[in-house]
């Protein structure tokens, strides 16, 4: 009993400095908030930036409400600061690419509630298409890209864009298939077993290999 208290006052003890930590990174995070300007001359990006910048909020808003409970576990805590973090960074993305999604009717505001990945990959991609610049693509966007732009595909499937991306699992190919379809890029099914279908007619998947 006693050694089963000392294993329980030792992982509290570990457990504090990981929370303190994060509710250092979450107060850094509301000051922040403090001092962001959601405005823009076109309404509709107006609307956007509020939009998105709600749902940044409101995560903090969570992690607020549920560092207060005794028995939260820390993972819980972390979704809610990482997703704040991760949802303000979309309005990171400048004017002319805020633009673009525009244009090519994409809802960015849907994307507060993907992954944090998915987030980072999508402000890539949309950041090179509407600047026409393959160097803001990340690493394993670019290879694709280049893949792409080399041979025609009609199909594509998990494995092949992992090999493309040189990834050891098939994670970021699934994250990649996951935001090409909301994209409208390809068209996917939930199996991996089933590859997905190249929307070359599609505006995006245009501007994609065009660069």
């Amino acid at each position: 009993m006693k050694d089963l208290i000392a294993i329980a006052k030792t992982v509290i003890a570990s457990a504090n400095p990981k929370k303190e930590a994060l509710d250092g990174n979450a107060k850094q995070l509301a000051e922040k908030f403090s001092t962001l300007k959601v405005e823009s001359k076109n309404p509709e990006i107006k609307q956007l930036k509020e939009t998105i910048f709600n749902a940044a909020t409101q995560r903090l808003d969570n992690y607020n409400f549920k560092k207060e409970k005794q028995e939260i576990e820390y993972t819980d805590l972390t979704v809610e600061v990482t997703h704040a973090k991760y949802n303000a960074s979309l309005l990171e993305l400048d004017t002319k690419t805020m633009q673009y999604t525009l244009k090519r009717n994409i809802d960015l505001a849907s994307a507060v509630n993907q992954s944090r990945e998915y987030k980072k990959r999508l402000k890539s991609m949309l950041t090179a298409c509407a600047h026409r610049d393959a160097s803001k693509l990340d690493k394993a966007l670019l290879a694709l890209q280049q893949a792409l732009k080399a041979k025609e595909h009609s199909e594509l499937s998990v494995d092949q864009i992992q090999r493309i991306m040189s990834h050891s699992t098939a994670t970021q190919a699934n994250y990649f298939k996951k935001f090409a379809h909301e994209l409208g890029v390809v068209t996917a099914s939930r199996s991996n077993a089933v590859p997905m279908i190249v929307n070359k007619d599609n505006d995006v998947y245009k501007d994609f290999v065009s660069l």
